[in-house]
This record gives C-alpha cells, sequence and structure tokens, in this order.
C-alpha cells in the first residue's frame, strides 16, 4: 500500500524544519537536495540490498515528500535501478551516470524544470577502478540558472583495515576535494556563470579537526558549505556527511532557515528504515526571484 506523507505534518520526522513552513511559493523558489539511495539495484541479483516492492515505494514517499526540484543521487546502479523508483514519480525524470559501476551518482529532477544534462565529470575519479565520476547538470528557474555537480567521494569504510589502506583513502578523498573545487574555480575564471554547486556524499564532515579531507573546500573563499552544522540522523553525536556546497554567488540566493533533513530512521523501524538507505535526505531552498547576476 501506498504510503502517503504530508508535507506539513512532519515535524517529529524532520531534524530541522524550515522557517518558511508551507506558505513558501513554490514558483519563487529552488528546491535543491541531495540523496544517497544506498545500493539502489535494479532488481536481478545479485543484489548488495534486496528490496522488496513495499521498500520502492518507500522510497518514492520520500522524494514526493521532498518536493525538491532537483536532487543530487548517489549509489544508483544503473537505469534501471532509477526506473523502479520513476514508476511512481510521474513529475520526474532522472539523468544515471555509466561509470561508477554499481554505485553511479546522477540527478533526479522535476520534468517542468529547465535542464540540460552535461554529463560525467572523469576527473572526480582518481582512481576510476575505485571512484566514481560526478555528474552535471545546468538548470534553470524563475531567474536563477546555475550549475550543479553531484558526487560521491571516497569513504574510509571498514574495509579499510589497515592503517595504510585508511591514509590511502582519506588521501583520495582530498585529492577529489581539491579536483571539485578546481572544477568550480575554472568555470568561474570563464565568467560565463557564478552561481555553482557541489552536491552529494562527501564521506567527510567540513568541521573536521583531525584528519581533515575537505579542507580545500571547507577553506576557500569560492564557495561555502551550506549544511555545514548539520548533524547526522543516524548518528545524532556526529556531524552528517551529505552536503550541498555553493559558490559565493550562489550563497546569496540561500534562504536562511530552509534546510531540513527527513529523518527516515525516525520515520520507520531498523529493518525498514535500512531499506530504504543509511543516508537521510538533505534539502535546501534557494529564490529564483531576484535579477540574474550572470
Amino acid at each position: 500500500m501506498h504510503l502517503i506523507i504530508f508535507y506539513c505534518l512532519i515535524s517529529s520526522f524532520v531534524l530541522l524544519q524550515p522557517i518558511y513552513g508551507c506558505n513558501s511559493n513554490k514558483q519563487e523558489t529552488l528546491s535543491i537536495a541531495t540523496f544517497n539511495i544506498a545500493w539502489l539495484g535494479d532488481g536481478k541479483d545479485p543484489e548488495t540490498i534486496n528490496r522488496t516492492s513495499d521498500d520502492i515505494l518507500r522510497i518514492a514517499d520520500i522524494i514526493q515528500e521532498m518536493q525538491s526540484d532537483i536532487i543530487a543521487l548517489q549509489e544508483i546502479e544503473n537505469e534501471e535501478a532509477i526506473q523502479r523508483i520513476l514508476q511512481y514519480l510521474p513529475d520526474y525524470s532522472a539523468f544515471i551516470g555509466k561509470k561508477g559501476r554499481s554505485q553511479n551518482v546522477g540527478f533526479l529532477y522535476r520534468t517542468s524544470l529547465s535542464i540540460k544534462d552535461l554529463g560525467e565529470y572523469s576527473p572526480i575519479a582518481i582512481d576510476p577502478n575505485r571512484n566514481r565520476p560526478g555528474y552535471v547538470v545546468q538548470i534553470k528557474k524563475g531567474n536563477f540558472d546555475c550549475v550543479l555537480m553531484s558526487v560521491h567521494f571516497k569513504s574510509t569504510s571498514r574495509y579499510d583495515s589497515t592503517d595504510e589502506l585508511r591514509i590511502e583513502s582519506r588521501n583520495m578523498r582530498t585529492e577529489q576535494s581539491k579536483r571539485a573545487l578546481s572544477w568550480m574555480d575554472s568555470i568561474l575564471q570563464l565568467g560565463n556563470e557564478q552561481d555553482l554547486f557541489i552536491i552529494g556524499d562527501f564521506n567527510d564532515f567540513p568541521k573536521r579537526k583531525k584528519d581533515q579531507t575537505l579542507q580545500s573546500l571547507a577553506e576557500s573563499n569560492t564557495g561555502v558549505f551550506l549544511t555545514s552544522e548539520l548533524k547526522s540522523c543516524k548518528f545524532q553525536n556526529l556531524y552528517a556527511i551529505d552536503h550541498i556546497y555553493a559558490s559565493t554567488s550562489a550563497k546569496t540566493r540561500y534562504i536562511s532557515g530552509s534546510e531540513r533533513m527527513i529523518d527516515i530512521h525516525s520515520m520507520y523501524s531498523k529493518d525498514i528504515a535500512e531499506k530504504v538507505s543509511d543516508h537521510c535526505p538533505v534539502i535546501l531552498q534557494f529564490d529564483v526571484s531576484q535579477v540574474d547576476n550572470d
């Protein structure tokens, strides 16, 4: 049975409720989000996470609840995998990369949104056999046009069983951070576009004091992590690792207090939540009524 989640009645499920609430004029705002749908497969064996039709419906409901214009996606196996979700979301379509093996990145977007597919950005994949490229799109809504890149940086996981492997993974993530910033800087230097975003699973947080890997982005004057204060929904004593990084120009359109995270782990039991994802969606709003500056 399809799960219906009412947008204005979820205060117990959401870590951060937007100040503008349910009275926001959607025509004057752009809602940008990121969602790592852990190991979303195409339903064919072998599957890392076996999901039933009810599990797929729950994911679709979460996305519907997000009410976002565009969502950076991570850990999507292929086009067939995202189609399992899209069959329940008639107002959305998607672009999914192909060079990330079983964990591709991409974007889910409202079909009413003006969007241009710019494809995969390979330099983010330091080691193509172990890393994923970024995925880039250009969008426009109202007076706001911008370029976004979805990323999924290298993790430091339980498979990094030695100090050497952990150091290697951190070094790889550090280099990905540098390359993402270089991508943003290179576009800004061309002067044609000032509004840029790097969005996704950074597998780290910008406030880390020891073994920081996002230092290039966090300390740059080029942009800012708008989500640096967010805490993890799964481990509430830790900071979140899913972020939205905006160029200085794009930041001026950010609607202060609009950030929210849909806490999947408060909505469902542990077993059900893990079939949705081990990540929670992060959503921000931006003003599209201001006159374009580029």
